[in-house]
């Protein structure tokens, strides 16, 4: 899940924070009420082995579908990371369009669930 231009802007007030190269972005066990996006930088979940870039949010099915986060995201290279409650980033995604939040949030579910049955993960 990828950033637009509109929510970009919203987010510009948010410090960053700076995470060095090897480093733990996001531990598994970690709440998930807490979005993670990636401003500048790389990194990689260490379970899909999934590969996050610039203006990616991280662990997106995780972060929609569970109470906690299932797997740890570690920097590739030194990364620039903005982090918001689950409601604030409810409320960027309200102000593209209302429908966007439930839709995401049935559509990880779904995933997660479907991944859970064939011993996958995402």
């Amino acid at each position: 899940m990828r950033l637009g231009p509109q929510t970009l802007k919203m987010l510009e007030d948010i410090p960053r924070k700076v995470i060095q190269r090897g480093d733990i972005v996001v531990a598994n066990g970690d709440d998930c009420d807490i979005a993670h996006f990636l401003i500048s930088g790389s990194a990689k979940c260490r379970r899909s082995r999934d590969i996050y870039e610039t203006h990616d949010l991280l662990s997106p099915l995780e972060f929609l579908a569970y109470e906690t986060y299932r797997s740890r995201v570690v920097a590739i290279t030194e990364c620039r990371i903005i982090s918001c409650s689950k409601p604030m980033f409810r409320s960027l995604l309200d102000a593209e369009n209302n429908l966007t939040w439930p839709l995401s949030r049935q559509i990880a579910s779904d995933i997660v669930l479907r991944r859970s049955h064939t011993h996958e993960y995402c």
